[in-house]
C-alpha cells in the first residue's frame, strides 16, 4: 500500500510523499492523509478496492457540493488504474480538519452545540433533497431515467434478493432472513404503494460518520463520502439518520419536523435498511454481521 501511495503522489504532484497517516476506511476503500513538498501540501488520498468507484465518488461529491450548506471536500484529481498502471483507482481530495461527528456520545456536548449540529446536519440534507431532476429517477449523468421511483428501484431490489440468495448459499445469512427478502419482494407493491413523483438528489450514505465537526465540537463543518448518490426517493436517505449516534442528535425527528414524511415511511425505511446493508456485505465481499442483519430482518417483518 505504501508503494501505491508513493507512486500515486509522484504521478499527481511530481514529488514523493513526506508523511503518510492512515485515516481509516470502509467496505470499499482505504483513506490516508498525505503531506508533501508541493501545493496543496496536505491532501487526502483514497484508494479503492473496486474499480470505477473513484470516478463515481468524484462526480457525486462535485454535484452535492453545488447544493450543500455544509462544505464538501474539493476534488483535486482522479487516477484510474487502467490509465496509470497503479494497482487500484485513487482519488485526491481536500483535507478538511475536524472531528468525526459519529465517534462519541452526543450527550457529551453542551445542549446548545448539540442543537446547532443537529440543525446544520438536517438543513444540509434538506438542501440536497430540494434539488429535483425533471427527467426522472436514476444514476447521475446516465442520460436514461425512469419516470417513477418504483420502476427504477424494483429491479435493483430484485437484484439484492439474488445477492441475499448467494449469501445464504455461503452460510452467511439464515433461511429466515432469506425468507424475509422473498416475502418483502412479493409485497413490494404494497410497501411502495404511494406515488413518488419527484426524483430528488440524495447523498446515499448520510450518517454522522460522514459528518465532520470543528475541533471544539461546537458546529458541523463538512460532509464526506457519498455512496448511493443518485436521483431517488428522498426518504432513501433517512434510515441512515438513526445510524451511528444519530439518535443522540435527534436527526430523524428534526427532519420530520421540517419535511412531512410519507404515510408509508416506516415500511419503506425498514425495507431500505435491510436491502442496502445486505447489498453492502455482498458487494464488498466481507463477512456478514449476522446478528445485525437478523435485527434488520425482524424490523421489516413487523410491516409484512
Amino acid at each position: 500500500m505504501q508503494d501505491t501511495i508513493r507512486e500515486a503522489v509522484l504521478q499527481c504532484y511530481g514529488v514523493p510523499p513526506r508523511d503518510i497517516r492512515g485515516l481509516g476506511g470502509g467496505f470499499y476503500g482505504r483513506v490516508f492523509l498525505v503531506s508533501m513538498e508541493a501545493e496543496p501540501r496536505t491532501v487526502v488520498l483514497k484508494l479503492y478496492l473496486f474499480p470505477g468507484l473513484a470516478v463515481r465518488e468524484a462526480r457525486q461529491t462535485r454535484l452535492l457540493a453545488e447544493h450543500a450548506l455544509l462544505r464538501m471536500p474539493r476534488i483535486y484529481r482522479v487516477l484510474e488504474k487502467e490509465q496509470t498502471g497503479l494497482p487500484m483507482d485513487a482519488l485526491f481530495m481536500e483535507y478538511i480538519e475536524g472531528v468525526n461527528a459519529g465517534n462519541f456520545d452526543p450527550v457529551e456536548l453542551p445542549a446548545k452545540a448539540r442543537e446547532s449540529i443537529c440543525e446544520s446536519i438536517v438543513d444540509n440534507l434538506i438542501g440536497y433533497h430540494k434539488v429535483v431532476n425533471p427527467e426522472g429517477f436514476g444514476i447521475l449523468s446516465s442520460g436514461t431515467y425512469c419516470p417513477t421511483w418504483q420502476e427504477y428501484y424494483q429491479p435493483i431490489a430484485r437484484g439484492i434478493v439474488e445477492k441475499a440468495g448467494h449469501l445464504r448459499e455461503k452460510g452467511q445469512i439464515s433461511d429466515k432472513v432469506l425468507s424475509v427478502f422473498r416475502q418483502s419482494m412479493e409485497r413490494f407493491g404494497d410497501i411502495f404503494d404511494r406515488p413518488i413523483t419527484q426524483a430528488r438528489l440524495i447523498h446515499g450514505d448520510y450518517n454522522t460518520w460522514n459528518v465532520m465537526l470543528d475541533r471544539d465540537r461546537s458546529r458541523a463543518v463538512a460532509v464526506i463520502d457519498p455512496f448511493h448518490c443518485c436521483w431517488a426517493d428522498s426518504e432513501f436517505d433517512l434510515y441512515q439518520l438513526d445510524n451511528a449516534n444519530g439518535k443522540g442528535y435527534g436527526l430523524l425527528e428534526r427532519y420530520a419536523q421540517k419535511v412531512p414524511l410519507s404515510e408509508n415511511f416506516e415500511a419503506k425505511r425498514r425495507f431500505y435498511e435491510l436491502y442496502t446493508e445486505v447489498a453492502h456485505y455482498h458487494d464488498a465481499q466481507v463477512e456478514v454481521n449476522q446478528e445485525a442483519v437478523e435485527k434488520l430482518a425482524k424490523r421489516l417483518t413487523d410491516f409484512l
